[in-house]
């Protein structure tokens, strides 16, 4: 196939509430809805996860459509793709810009699943050779919380929704010994908290205190550019260190294998530039015996719809932070939903992503002008 129109949508949507990490504070998140046309008429779309401000990876919304204007466009034009992995070749000149990447290669898998009259889940479950699952197992990640109170009322809804994981972001030391409380006070859920770089080595006692059997992994405590100190600091825990922010590419995670940085991955398809990116870490975890689930990035519907795909493949057993349509917006881009049901999201059915625009979203992206 050929890709004969590329069109970029960005749209803001109103969280519910502020998301609270240690990069930033979020109440409106931007995404760009990407939209391809083959020369059969078919349509697929991609969603570019970057933030607006540089806080989580150096790229953003703005410096990332740049790049998919002038330097990704161009390389689509007048190319045969058989394949979807090929676009990840002619990628791999690019140096870094994984998100911008990402978007657009996305888009690809969801136009060539559609022309090949599959599924995305069913595509990817092939291109794995393994099976993929029609309900998948979600956890939730919860934004940083200063009262105990707050906390364990979040958590308490949480749990009665049927999320099968919990995460919650922490920031400071004072954080810390409140989960050390929520821990003792919630034997029987299943936690893990995420640090987003907030701490150093000095913080290691602290960590070892919070030891327990419904803590299964601390994500990414220290430096997002560090492999050593997370391999030191894993070494005197017992509790499992998640890398997250380090990881851009299958270099990294070999990287974090070697130095035992870390005995799980959080994996963002966005953030490694794409989904073949994705299946070949996928891949090496499962080789190397390293936990691999699926993360998320407040994505609206599209990004959730992909990131559903990856995580209903067989072996893909960690529930990721795939939460209900209605957790975070208060209207999504899609005209579906994705409905919590006993803690499962159900993959959709149809072609490709298996969801659809809604038409005053996809009336606006193609009323821009095309970069082909």
């Amino acid at each position: 196939m050929k890709i004969i129109k590329m069109h970029l949508l960005p749209i803001k949507l109103q969280l519910k509430k502020p998301f609270i990490s240690n990069h930033e504070t979020i109440s409106e998140r931007e995404i760009t809805v990407i939209g391809l046309k083959n020369d059969a008429g078919i349509w697929g779309y991609g969603e570019l996860e970057a933030f607006s401000a540089p806080y989580y990876t150096p790229e953003t919304q703005e410096s990332a459509r740049l790049i998919i204007r002038k330097v990704i466009g161009p390389l689509l034009k007048n190319i045969q793709i058989n394949q979807p992995e090929e676009i990840t070749i002619i990628f791999n000149n690019i140096a870094g810009n994984q998100m911008a990447k990402a978007a657009v290669e996305t888009a690809i898998w969801d136009l060539f699943a559609k022309t090949q009259k599959k599924t995305l889940a069913e595509l990817i479950a092939q291109k794995m050779n393994t099976t993929y699952r029609q309900n998948v197992p979600v956890g939730i990640s919860i934004g940083a919380k200063s009262s105990l109170v707050d906390l364990k009322n979040t958590i308490i809804s949480a749990n009665a929704q049927g999320y099968r994981r919990i995460k919650i972001k922490v920031t400071s030391s004072e954080e810390l010994d409140i989960i050390k409380r929520i821990l003792q006070e919630f034997p029987d859920l299943t936690f893990m908290i995420d640090a987003n770089s907030s701490f150093s080595l000095k913080t290691t006692t602290k960590f070892a205190e919070l030891a327990a059997p419904n803590l299964v992994m601390i994500e990414q405590p220290l430096r997002t550019t560090d492999f050593v100190d997370h391999s030191r600091l894993q070494s005197r825990i017992k509790t499992r260190l998640c890398l997250d922010e380090n990881i851009f590419s299958l270099d990294d995670v070999k990287t974090a294998c070697m130095l035992k940085s870390a005995q799980a991955i959080n994996l963002k398809i966005a953030r490694v530039g794409g989904i073949t990116n994705a299946l070949a870490i996928i891949n090496f975890c499962w080789e190397h015996k390293l936990l691999v689930w699926c993360g998320g990035m407040l994505e609206a519907g599209i990004g959730r719809a992909t990131n559903l795909a990856i995580a209903s493949l067989t072996g893909l057993n960690f529930p990721g932070d795939i939460s209900a349509s209605s957790r975070y917006y208060f209207k999504d881009v899609i005209t579906s939903e994705f409905i919590l049901e006993h803690g499962m999201l159900s993959v959709p059915d149809e072609l490709g992503i298996g969801v659809v625009l809604n038409s005053k979203y996809q009336k606006a992206l193609q009323n821009t002008v095309s970069l082909l």
